[in-house]
């Protein structure tokens, strides 16, 4: 019988962009044993040129160089957090304040120049699983959790707005009750839709009301007025209760939320999980697995990437562009995306990231792989050899409106941001979706 590995995904350092690693070994190449303050100041110049933030997306905009002391703080911690981990797998050695590559980070560098992020992200990714085996723990956590939808979690959020409960019209301690109801209802109708799982959650949601008026966060008495001040507050309580409920009750998780979504958003950039907040027409976050593990070959659409001990190994769903069923599945899915999404739009135009989501969860692929098979089809389509048409735009990017967090990002394609389609299918006598003959 086959034992599972040995988890450890409680011990994951605090810092969810693998990018760290990079700034971090370049920084030390940079000023090779020098003292550790120096190489901090690097990393600072590195983590703004990157885009790097604390959260699980990029920043836009940064505190200017004079940092308060709480700043300050908050990127000394993730800069010690990132030694720290580069030091459990070899890649770094410290000799009190001076900091030196090993061969192993000194190789996984020249990764990244030669090969790019996610090359140097698949190395890096070797030195995790052999500690972790988080990601082990990861694909198998998402595939048995659901037998409706296999692989598919789903963490709903939905604040009052969402369920047409204007802010201004909480005035009493009843109207946080009359929201927790309803939100409890529309929880129940989300197991059951998704999940194809009854479950009566009144008895919970009296526990999370008995909680918030224990704290003082809401009256004992429903006919109390309502403090305003205490609103983010106590919304935050009603979201991280559920989100936990979902992932101890539901899915029977056996770790932390925090180091969940740490794994769960390294997995993103990996290849190996899909993590969203923005699925179109759902409030919350989904997640689900690009990747399988066998003890057997997988087709020839998914890529090796880890072996364990046992016997299994690791697939990701990497189907090739050249392959000519996949320039087919692919443009049939964007166009049946943009379709769907259109249908509550009024604009010819719709968002390129919403069509990205649905094609991602359609096909089972990760971000990276739709960006690189849209420049493709883009330019068959230029040629005029899709019998569809569509053209790309850019509207107001993140970058150009006063946004801090790039939490969806634009796609580059002929040297231009691009983050709006619009498809027509009018193009050739065919069913929309099909490839035609390349022109000789």
């Amino acid at each position: 019988m086959r034992t599972e590995p040995k988890y450890q995904l409680q011990s994951v350092y605090k810092f969810y962009f693998l990018e760290y690693f990079y700034v971090l070994f370049k920084s030390i190449e940079s000023y090779s044993h020098s003292h550790r303050a120096r190489i901090f100041e690097s990393f600072k110049t590195l983590k703004h040129a990157h885009q790097l933030g604390e959260s699980k997306y990029k920043r836009i905009t940064f505190e200017t160089d004079n940092l308060t002391k709480t700043q300050e703080d908050r990127y000394l911690y993730t800069f010690e957090q990132v030694i720290s981990e580069a030091e459990v797998y070899g890649l770094i050695e410290q000799d009190r304040d001076y900091l030196a590559l090993t061969d192993q980070g000194r190789k996984l560098l020249d990764i990244y120049r030669e090969s790019g992020l996610l090359a140097f992200n698949r190395a890096l990714f070797q030195y995790m699983e052999e500690n972790y085996h988080a990601f082990h723990y990861l694909v198998q956590f998402c595939y048995k959790s659901n037998k409706k939808n296999p692989g598919l979690l789903i963490l709903p959020n939905y604040s009052p707005l969402k369920l047409q409960i204007e802010r201004s019209d909480i005035r009493h301690s009843s109207d946080i009750i009359a929201y927790s109801e309803r939100l409890t209802k529309k929880l129940e109708k989300d197991i059951f839709d998704h999940l194809g799982v009854k479950r009566n959650l009144a008895q919970n949601n009296a526990i999370l009301i008995d909680r918030l008026r224990k704290t003082g966060l809401i009256p004992e008495k429903g006919s109390e007025p309502f403090e305003p001040k205490k609103y983010n507050a106590i919304i935050k309580r009603f979201r991280d209760f559920w989100l936990n409920y979902f992932l101890k009750e539901i899915y029977q998780h056996s770790f932390s939320l925090h180091s969940f979504d740490i794994w769960v958003y390294r997995g993103k950039q990996l290849g190996i999980i899909h993590a969203t907040e923005f699925y179109p027409n759902f409030n919350g976050r989904i997640v689900y697995p690009t990747s399988i593990i066998i003890d057997y070959d997988a087709s020839r659409d998914f890529q090796k990437i880890f072996t364990y001990d046992g016997g299994q190994s690791l697939f990701v769903h990497s189907p090739k562009w050249d392959q000519e069923d996949t320039q087919e599945s692919f443009v049939k899915a964007l166009t049946d995306a943009y379709f769907d999404i259109r249908k509550s739009h009024r604009s010819y135009f719709v968002s390129l990231a919403d069509v990205r989501e649905l094609v991602c969860y359609n096909l089972k692929i990760p971000e990276y792989l739709f960006d690189e098979f849209l420049k493709e089809a883009y330019k068959l389509n230029i040629k005029g050899q899709l019998n569809i048409n569509f053209s790309l735009e850019a509207d107001k990017l993140p970058q150009e409106t006063s946004a801090m967090y790039l939490k969806r990002e634009p796609i580059m394609i002929d040297e231009r941001y691009r983050n709006i389609i619009a498809i027509d299918i009018t193009r050739g006598d065919r069913h929309h979706g099909k490839v035609l003959e390349k022109a000789s």
